[in-house]
């Protein structure tokens, strides 16, 4: 970036590419769909970005970074919350932000195909990443006999691959969007009532499920 983004211009600039990107995927979009949606010059795109790979590599490292940060492992250190309510809070943090930046959503769920390579590769680094958190996660679980023994490696795509088609669902359909913690409560409970060894699989509310949400399903609500 060879600018701030503090001027409105900048954050302007962004803000269509995000939309441009979403709608045409990363191949069809162009530099002049871009500035035109703007409302900008050209020439003022190059005091930004040096390329349209530039705009988007730019714009994908905030959000990855932010998707890094929203995930943390799990901790079972005295005083830690419950790894449930742990669990709840990463999936809470994770969808309050690919629904919230619909259209950076929609180019890596959407266009994965129209992608640039280096892209791609930006995005597999972020599954295995996350992959890798979820198995420790899964292992860890074990350990505490709250898990069934399992493949963990399995079950942690099966996990991100879960999250990912609720998240692919969302942002393809015109219907009213869940609320976030409606949505993190059906694949919370979706998850765990399939993961856990029989003793464990009624003990949800011992684990401090009801402090935070209620097991019992409730109608889906659409945000205002």
């Amino acid at each position: 970036m060879k600018e701030s983004f503090s001027a409105s211009r900048g954050q302007r600039l962004v803000s269509c590419a995000k939309q441009v990107f979403a709608d045409y995927g990363y191949h069809a979009a162009t530099i002049s769909q871009i500035v035109q949606s703007a409302g900008i010059a050209r020439s003022t795109f190059y005091q930004y970005f040096d390329s349209k790979l530039h705009l988007l590599q730019s714009i994908l490292d905030s959000f990855f970074q932010d998707l890094h940060d929203a995930v943390r492992p799990i901790s079972v250190a005295p005083g830690a919350p419950d790894p449930i309510i742990q669990i709840q809070d990463n999936l809470t943090r994770v969808l309050d932000l690919v629904l919230e930046e619909k259209d950076l959503t929609r180019i890596l769920v959407h266009h994965r195909g129209s992608l640039h390579s280096s892209v791609e590769q930006q995005l597999q680094q972020f599954y295995g990443d996350a992959a890798e958190m979820i198995e420790r996660s899964l292992k860890l679980g074990i350990n505490m006999n709250l898990v069934r023994p399992c493949d963990t490696r399995l079950t942690s795509y099966s996990v991100i691959g879960a999250v990912k088609e609720v998240v692919f669902q969302l942002t393809n359909s015109k219907q009213p969007q869940p609320a976030v913690d409606q949505l993190v409560r059906g694949l919370v409970e979706f998850g765990m009532r399939g993961i856990l060894v029989p003793s464990q699989a009624g003990s949800l509310e011992t684990m401090g499920w009801n402090a935070r949400v209620a097991v019992t399903p409730t109608p889906f609500k659409a945000k205002d």
